[in-house]
Protein backbone atom coordinates (compact mmCIF):
# COMPACT_ATOMS: atom_id res chain seq x y z
CA UNK A 1 0.00 0.00 0.00
CA UNK A 2 1.64 3.34 -1.04
CA UNK A 3 1.85 6.13 1.91
CA UNK A 4 1.20 9.69 1.23
CA UNK A 5 -0.35 8.90 -2.00
CA UNK A 6 -2.07 12.13 -3.93
CA UNK A 7 -4.26 12.06 -6.62
CA UNK A 8 -6.24 14.53 -9.00
CA UNK A 9 -9.45 14.01 -10.85
CA UNK A 10 -10.83 16.05 -13.14
CA UNK A 11 -13.92 18.09 -12.25
CA UNK A 12 -16.99 17.74 -15.09
CA UNK A 13 -17.24 21.09 -16.50
CA UNK A 14 -21.18 20.76 -16.30
CA UNK A 15 -21.01 19.85 -12.30
CA UNK A 16 -18.46 22.90 -11.76
CA UNK A 17 -21.64 25.07 -10.18
CA UNK A 18 -22.19 22.52 -7.78
CA UNK A 19 -21.89 22.33 -3.57
CA UNK A 20 -19.69 20.02 -2.43
CA UNK A 21 -20.20 17.87 1.31
CA UNK A 22 -18.66 15.33 3.01
CA UNK A 23 -14.92 14.59 2.96
CA UNK A 24 -15.20 12.16 -0.17
CA UNK A 25 -16.63 11.29 -3.38
CA UNK A 26 -19.79 9.37 -1.05
CA UNK A 27 -19.68 12.19 0.90
CA UNK A 28 -23.45 13.28 -0.46
CA UNK A 29 -24.44 14.73 -4.04
CA UNK A 30 -23.84 18.23 -4.65
CA UNK A 31 -27.07 20.65 -5.20
CA UNK A 32 -26.81 23.96 -7.38
CA UNK A 33 -26.59 27.65 -5.69
CA UNK A 34 -28.85 30.03 -6.76
CA UNK A 35 -26.55 32.68 -6.79
CA UNK A 36 -29.38 35.04 -9.24
CA UNK A 37 -30.92 36.87 -6.05
CA UNK A 38 -26.93 38.50 -4.84
CA UNK A 39 -27.91 41.85 -6.03
CA UNK A 40 -27.68 43.41 -2.30
CA UNK A 41 -23.46 42.41 -2.07
CA UNK A 42 -20.69 44.55 -2.68
CA UNK A 43 -19.86 46.15 -6.00
CA UNK A 44 -16.84 43.80 -6.12
CA UNK A 45 -18.44 40.79 -5.30
CA UNK A 46 -21.19 41.28 -7.80
CA UNK A 47 -18.73 41.29 -10.59
CA UNK A 48 -18.20 37.65 -9.57
CA UNK A 49 -20.03 34.69 -11.27
CA UNK A 50 -21.11 33.29 -8.11
CA UNK A 51 -21.86 35.85 -6.01
CA UNK A 52 -23.44 34.07 -3.09
CA UNK A 53 -20.38 32.17 -3.16
CA UNK A 54 -18.33 34.71 -3.16
CA UNK A 55 -20.35 36.65 -0.25
CA UNK A 56 -19.87 33.31 2.10
CA UNK A 57 -16.36 33.13 1.53
CA UNK A 58 -15.98 36.11 3.38
CA UNK A 59 -19.11 36.17 5.61
CA UNK A 60 -17.99 33.90 8.33
CA UNK A 61 -14.53 34.88 8.44
CA UNK A 62 -15.88 38.68 9.34
CA UNK A 63 -18.46 37.33 11.52
CA UNK A 64 -15.58 35.69 13.39
CA UNK A 65 -13.51 38.18 13.87
CA UNK A 66 -16.23 40.84 14.61
CA UNK A 67 -17.20 38.49 17.63
CA UNK A 68 -13.50 38.17 18.45
CA UNK A 69 -12.87 42.26 18.45
CA UNK A 70 -16.15 43.18 19.73
CA UNK A 71 -17.82 40.30 21.03
CA UNK A 72 -17.28 41.81 25.04
CA UNK A 73 -19.36 44.57 24.16
CA UNK A 74 -22.13 41.73 23.77
CA UNK A 75 -21.54 39.60 26.27
CA UNK A 76 -18.91 39.32 29.46
CA UNK A 77 -19.49 35.36 29.06
CA UNK A 78 -16.37 34.32 27.60
CA UNK A 79 -17.32 30.57 27.11
CA UNK A 80 -20.29 32.44 24.83
CA UNK A 81 -18.15 33.80 22.98
CA UNK A 82 -15.91 30.99 22.52
CA UNK A 83 -18.30 28.85 21.29
CA UNK A 84 -19.71 31.58 19.23
CA UNK A 85 -16.00 32.04 16.87
CA UNK A 86 -15.26 28.52 16.95
CA UNK A 87 -18.57 27.27 15.39
CA UNK A 88 -18.39 30.22 12.70
CA UNK A 89 -14.77 29.65 11.87
CA UNK A 90 -15.81 25.67 11.86
CA UNK A 91 -18.49 26.97 8.64
CA UNK A 92 -15.67 28.56 6.89
CA UNK A 93 -13.23 25.86 6.57
CA UNK A 94 -16.42 23.46 6.01
CA UNK A 95 -17.44 26.47 3.41
CA UNK A 96 -14.40 27.16 1.83
CA UNK A 97 -13.11 23.50 1.59
CA UNK A 98 -16.55 21.99 -0.23
CA UNK A 99 -18.18 24.65 -1.46
CA UNK A 100 -16.28 28.21 -2.44
CA UNK A 101 -13.05 26.42 -3.83
CA UNK A 102 -15.54 24.04 -5.87
CA UNK A 103 -17.67 27.46 -7.55
CA UNK A 104 -14.40 30.04 -7.43
CA UNK A 105 -11.69 28.72 -8.55
CA UNK A 106 -12.71 24.73 -9.89
CA UNK A 107 -10.58 23.26 -6.93
CA UNK A 108 -11.57 20.72 -4.24
CA UNK A 109 -9.58 18.96 -1.58
CA UNK A 110 -9.71 16.56 1.01
CA UNK A 111 -7.32 14.27 2.82
CA UNK A 112 -8.34 10.47 3.77
CA UNK A 113 -5.88 8.57 6.70
CA UNK A 114 -5.48 5.08 6.02
CA UNK A 115 -5.36 1.88 8.87
CA UNK A 116 -1.51 2.04 8.93
CA UNK A 117 -2.13 5.81 9.69
CA UNK A 118 -0.49 7.27 6.52
CA UNK A 119 -2.28 10.50 5.01
CA UNK A 120 -4.36 10.07 1.51
CA UNK A 121 -4.57 13.62 -0.20
CA UNK A 122 -7.25 13.60 -2.93
CA UNK A 123 -7.72 16.75 -5.00
CA UNK A 124 -10.22 17.66 -7.98
CA UNK A 125 -10.12 20.38 -10.48
CA UNK A 126 -11.56 21.34 -13.71
CA UNK A 127 -10.25 20.31 -16.74
CA UNK A 128 -9.62 23.61 -17.79
CA UNK A 129 -8.37 25.95 -15.34
CA UNK A 130 -8.84 28.77 -17.89
CA UNK A 131 -12.54 28.96 -17.70
CA UNK A 132 -11.78 30.42 -14.02
CA UNK A 133 -13.51 33.86 -13.91
CA UNK A 134 -10.71 36.53 -12.88
CA UNK A 135 -12.46 38.03 -9.88
CA UNK A 136 -13.76 34.72 -8.67
CA UNK A 137 -10.01 33.35 -8.24
CA UNK A 138 -8.90 37.12 -7.17
CA UNK A 139 -11.37 36.51 -4.03
CA UNK A 140 -11.11 33.14 -3.10
CA UNK A 141 -7.42 33.93 -3.13
CA UNK A 142 -7.19 37.34 -1.29
CA UNK A 143 -9.79 35.47 1.42
CA UNK A 144 -7.87 32.28 2.03
CA UNK A 145 -4.48 33.98 2.18
CA UNK A 146 -5.64 37.39 3.81
CA UNK A 147 -7.42 36.11 7.08
CA UNK A 148 -4.60 34.22 8.25
CA UNK A 149 -2.22 37.33 8.11
CA UNK A 150 -5.16 38.77 10.44
CA UNK A 151 -5.15 36.15 12.94
CA UNK A 152 -1.32 36.26 12.94
CA UNK A 153 -1.76 40.08 14.01
CA UNK A 154 -3.96 38.98 16.89
CA UNK A 155 -1.90 36.24 18.01
CA UNK A 156 0.89 38.87 18.41
CA UNK A 157 -0.81 41.49 19.94
CA UNK A 158 -2.68 38.37 22.71
CA UNK A 159 1.17 37.39 23.09
CA UNK A 160 2.22 40.82 23.74
CA UNK A 161 -0.97 41.01 26.29
CA UNK A 162 -0.66 37.40 27.73
CA UNK A 163 -4.35 37.19 27.39
CA UNK A 164 -4.46 33.09 27.03
CA UNK A 165 -8.14 32.54 26.74
CA UNK A 166 -8.17 34.68 23.45
CA UNK A 167 -5.11 32.83 21.83
CA UNK A 168 -7.06 29.92 22.34
CA UNK A 169 -10.00 31.48 19.83
CA UNK A 170 -6.12 32.37 17.31
CA UNK A 171 -4.82 29.21 17.49
CA UNK A 172 -7.87 27.85 16.30
CA UNK A 173 -8.32 30.35 13.52
CA UNK A 174 -5.24 29.98 12.45
CA UNK A 175 -5.34 26.35 12.51
CA UNK A 176 -8.62 25.75 10.07
CA UNK A 177 -7.05 28.57 7.72
CA UNK A 178 -3.71 26.89 7.39
CA UNK A 179 -5.70 23.44 6.60
CA UNK A 180 -7.61 24.88 3.84
CA UNK A 181 -4.30 26.62 2.60
CA UNK A 182 -2.50 23.56 2.83
CA UNK A 183 -5.29 21.72 0.77
CA UNK A 184 -5.56 24.48 -1.60
CA UNK A 185 -2.05 25.51 -2.88
CA UNK A 186 -1.17 21.54 -3.13
CA UNK A 187 -4.31 21.09 -5.41
CA UNK A 188 -3.47 24.08 -7.54
CA UNK A 189 0.27 22.44 -8.24
CA UNK A 190 -0.85 19.35 -8.49
CA UNK A 191 -4.19 20.77 -11.42
CA UNK A 192 -1.11 22.29 -13.29
CA UNK A 193 1.22 19.29 -13.17
CA UNK A 194 -1.62 17.14 -14.47
CA UNK A 195 -2.68 19.56 -16.99
CA UNK A 196 1.12 20.14 -18.29
CA UNK A 197 1.28 16.09 -18.14
CA UNK A 198 -1.63 15.56 -20.64
CA UNK A 199 -0.45 17.98 -22.99
CA UNK A 200 2.86 16.47 -23.21
CA UNK A 201 1.56 13.38 -23.33
CA UNK A 202 -1.29 14.32 -26.27
CA UNK A 203 2.32 16.20 -28.22
CA UNK A 204 3.79 12.99 -27.50
CA UNK A 205 0.84 10.44 -28.78
CA UNK A 206 0.69 12.95 -31.87
CA UNK A 207 4.38 13.02 -32.95
CA UNK A 208 4.19 9.06 -32.65
CA UNK A 209 1.41 8.69 -35.46
CA UNK A 210 3.74 7.76 -38.38
CA UNK A 211 1.48 9.64 -40.75
CA UNK A 212 1.40 12.73 -39.22
CA UNK A 213 5.62 12.50 -38.78
CA UNK A 214 5.97 12.21 -42.60
CA UNK A 215 3.52 15.10 -43.11
CA UNK A 216 5.97 17.04 -40.91
CA UNK A 217 9.02 16.10 -42.25
CA UNK A 218 7.39 16.90 -45.80
CA UNK A 219 6.67 20.09 -44.98
CA UNK A 220 10.03 21.27 -43.41
CA UNK A 221 11.62 19.82 -46.43
CA UNK A 222 9.49 22.24 -48.59
CA UNK A 223 7.49 19.55 -49.99
CA UNK A 224 4.05 21.03 -48.79
CA UNK A 225 1.94 19.54 -46.46
CA UNK A 226 0.38 16.40 -47.97
CA UNK A 227 -0.73 14.44 -45.58
CA UNK A 228 -1.94 11.74 -47.96
CA UNK A 229 1.59 10.98 -49.63
CA UNK A 230 2.99 8.77 -47.29
CA UNK A 231 -0.72 6.97 -47.58
CA UNK A 232 0.43 6.16 -51.49
CA UNK A 233 1.89 2.99 -52.09
CA UNK A 234 5.49 2.70 -52.72
CA UNK A 235 6.63 2.39 -56.83
CA UNK A 236 7.51 -0.76 -58.39
CA UNK A 237 11.34 -0.52 -59.56
CA UNK A 238 12.00 -1.53 -62.93
CA UNK A 239 10.09 -1.65 -66.27
CA UNK A 240 7.76 -4.49 -67.48
CA UNK A 241 8.90 -6.11 -71.07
Amino acid sequence: MQTNEEQLEFINVGSAGAIGGGHGPAGGQYSHIDDRNAGATGGFIRQSRHPVAALFHFLFKALAILIYLFGGWISTNFIFLFVCCVLLLAFDFWTVKNVTGRLLVGLRWWSNVKEDGSTEWVFESLEDLDEVHATDSRLFWMGLYGTPVIWGFFLFIGILKLNIQWLIIVVVALSLSGANIVGYTKCRKDAKQKLASFVEGGVSSMMGNATFRNSLLSFVTGGGWDSSSSNKPAARQGAYV
